[in-house]
């Protein structure tokens, strides 16, 4: 049995869903994804120059509208401007998307699901949403719709597919995937003569090397990640944990395995990291790294694949054509913390059968480049990163910069990826394990007192679910 299959196969007490706490990220639209949403490619079909005709779907009886609820990040954007539009072109069905941020799609669907209201029948789902409501029998088992031969289920990422499983079976389609991977400035590092880390000790030495160095008047910074306390400071630690041979829990058992001498020895090396950081980065988000690194302020970062767009948007970015990438260095291997978004079906929809052929057309083979052409998400289909409208796709005025120049490395942290814990209560777990996190960074607490706070608070929190 894998890691993934342990996580989602684990035994959970029998009554409902516990309440979660609130988090930050994608409350709104940030700002890198505002940005992006602003640029004309994400608006119209034609923009991205494609050749790729959208696949065609039979019409349907008329009268048939469907809602949804997506994510304003690109790839919600592009499906609520374009491809809704498209396919009601194409069928005469009516879908209807309405774009709010992470915390209210996760708060709406779980006051739809309460009621068995029908209101809205697809959602955009952070994956580890899942086992929340997949326990609830609030979602609808996919696997019939990946096995069906119109799906080709079998061209989607493993691991893509993996995360959207609760107790073997499917509850998502995978619409993007953005593992971590490390960015780096070819610029910098070619001047400085070097070259990009592959191990995490190698790591260390550059971003020490580069810590206040200044490069054409510009102070530089060793490098930057999320870090605010709430999930970001533990999205980025999952990294460090994962690539030292550590985990989070036993999922034989579920008990936590924060002391063990792995999760020791990770979360020693991502401390000190941190030494080596812009000011302020006790409260980096998501935008705050990206800004960083489209004004040239780091030389490094740990960040999702999916937001390098940003760094080539002569707009807003000085760093144009300056940042390669390359998979995250290993401790003990490279172990990069998984970021997806997959579309679930209501269990209380009244089209489902509708909503399911949307969301096959949405997910095909053709529309998964086109996705990708159009500026949302990275791809979640194996195909697609071999696709030459992809590959060969180049940054809109720079006709010798590679577009999606980062994919080789996407596709390769793919392979070794490994997702948050799976298990309904998993968003409360990381409540509990920010805080003492935070103390270290902070320098209130050792990273020994602090992984202890953080296995006894973990532990209580699992005793009192009735996990043992």
């Amino acid at each position: 049995m894998t890691d993934n299959e342990k996580r989602n196969s684990s035994q959970t007490p029998a009554f409902g869903g516990t309440k979660v706490s609130r988090r930050q990220m994608l409350r709104g639209v940030g700002a890198a994804t505002a940005l992006a949403a602003a640029h004309h490619p994400l608006l119209a079909a034609d923009a991205a120059g494609s050749s790729l005709a959208a696949p065609v779907v039979a019409r349907a009886q008329q009268g048939v509208i469907l809602r949804g609820i997506f994510l304003p990040a690109t790839w919600g954007t592009i499906t609520q401007k374009v491809f809704a539009t498209e396919y009601e072109k194409q069928t005469g069905v009516k879908v209807v998307i309405d774009l709010i941020g992470r915390d209210a799609i996760h708060d709406k669907m779980g006051t739809l699901f309460v009621a068995q209201d029908a209101s809205y029948d697809i959602f955009n789902v952070d994956y580890n949403w899942v086992p929340e409501f997949a326990r609830a029998e609030h979602l609808v088992p996919m696997d019939d719709v990946l096995n069906a031969p119109e799906t080709k289920g079998n061209d989607f990422l493993p691991k893509a597919l993996d995360v959207a499983r609760y107790k073997d079976k499917l509850y998502g389609i995978p619409q993007t995937v953005h593992p971590h991977i490390l960015w780096y400035r070819k610029d910098l590092f070619d001047q400085a003569g070097r070259q990009p880390p592959t191990t995490m000790q190698e790591w260390r030495e550059t971003v020490e090397f580069f810590q206040g160095k200044e490069f054409g008047g510009q102070k530089v910074y060793g490098w930057a990640a999320q870090a605010a306390k709430g999930f970001g400071n533990v999205h980025t630690w999952l990294t460090f944990l994962y690539s030292f041979g550590g985990d989070a829990f036993n999922y034989d058992s579920m008990k936590p395995t924060l002391t063990t001498p792995e999760a020791l020895e990770g979360t020693k090396f991502w401390a000190e990291m941190m030494k080596f950081t812009p000011p302020g980065i006790n409260d980096y988000t998501y935008d705050e790294v990206t800004n960083d690194a489209a004004s040239g302020k780091i030389a490094t970062c740990l960040q999702w694949s999916w937001g390098a767009f940003a760094v080539d948007d002569p707009e807003t970015s000085k760093t144009v054509g300056k940042w390669e990438f390359v998979k995250v260095p290993a401790g003990k291997a490279s172990v990069p913390h998984l970021a997806e978004w997959v579309i679930s079906l209501s269990n209380y929809s009244k089209q489902k059968e509708e909503a399911i052929k949307f969301i096959q057309w949405l997910e095909s083979p053709e529309n998964d480049v086109r996705q990708a052409l159009l500026g949302g998400g990275d791809p979640v289909r194996t195909s697609s990163y071999s696709n030459p409208q992809l590959t060969q796709a180049k940054v809109e005025g720079q006709p010798n910069l590679l577009r999606f120049r980062r994919y080789p490395q996407v596709i390769d942290a793919m392979q070794t990826t490994k997702p948050r814990p799976l298990f309904p209560e998993e968003e409360q777990w990381e409540t509990v394990v920010s805080a003492p996190l935070n103390a270290i960074q902070l320098g209130q607490m050792s990273v020994e007192d602090g992984l202890k706070k953080a296995q006894d608070d973990v532990d209580r929190m699992m005793k009192e679910l009735g996990y043992y």
